[in-house]
């Protein structure tokens, strides 16, 4: 009955194209059919768990562990097979992903549009994420995983905006090195960014950056974005609150952007 019951529950995933994963609300029925009732079909995934055939991910969520005992799955293909979209996967992991960080980021941030509870696999911790912005057209395409990552420029962005995500200054300041000695193109698309998160202290924060590392010319589509506002913008969030301003941005330098730069 165990192997019967796995190799269902393996089929079902696999015809959901979330292959390795099931997903007991919609995969049920298939085990309801062997075994003749819910209750049964609960029983059966319990002894699968206690035997190690299946491994949990959170409440409702299993990966099947192959005839070896391993389990083909990383946090990536998780988060794509027990998140409905829309999501983003965003920050330091997307970062990573993009090879514009060359550090490992053990919290993944994901962008939600209703909050959802946060649960760990192998060490990483998924957090969710709810914003009201849209999640629509974000996402990269690729082949390399089903996740939905966000644009090189949009988790530039994110971890910019929200330094609680985890990501260092040092490790955005050398994302955006990155990115536009890739592409110098990826200056105007992280304007359009900050121009869709409606963002003061963003714009000024993203201009000043690249002002400082491609030009003025490259940093110009983020002039109309600075706002009004006369207050000056940290550099760093929650930083020191010392450092001369720069006008143009109107950006406190409390961090040293050429030591950023080179670390």
């Amino acid at each position: 009955m165990g192997q019967d019951a796995y190799v269902r529950l393996a089929r079902a995933a696999s015809l959901a194209r979330r292959p390795g994963v099931v997903l007991i609300e919609q995969d049920l029925d298939d085990l309801i059919e062997l075994v003749g009732s819910r209750a049964e079909a609960h029983a059966v995934v319990a002894s699968l768990e206690r035997q190690g055939r299946v491994r949990p991910v959170r409440r409702g969520a299993y990966a099947l562990v192959d005839a070896g005992g391993g389990v083909r799955l990383d946090v990536l293909d998780l988060v794509a097979a027990v998140t409905a979209k829309p999501y983003l996967v965003t920050a330091g992991r997307a970062l990573q992903f993009h090879g514009l960080s060359d550090q490992h980021y053990r919290r993944v941030f994901v962008l939600v549009s209703t909050q959802l509870r946060a649960w760990t696999w192998r060490g990483d911790e998924v957090r969710y994420v709810r914003t009201n912005r849209s999640l629509r057209g974000d996402a990269v395409r690729t082949r390399r995983t089903r996740a939905q990552i966000a644009t090189p420029e949009r988790a530039i962005a994110d971890s910019l905006d929200h330094p609680s995500w985890g990501v260092p200054l040092s490790q955005v300041v050398q994302a955006i090195v990155t990115a536009l000695d890739r592409d110098s193109t990826s200056a105007d698309r992280l304007a359009v960014e900050a121009a869709r998160a409606d963002s003061h202290s963003l714009a000024r924060r993203l201009g000043f950056i690249v002002s400082r590392l491609a030009g003025t010319e490259a940093a110009r589509p983020f002039l109309p974005l600075r706002g009004e506002s006369k207050a000056s913008t940290p550099l760093r969030a929650g930083g020191p609150a010392g450092g001369p301003i720069d006008r143009i941005w109107r950006v406190r330098e409390n961090a040293d952007l050429e030591r950023l730069s080179q670390h």
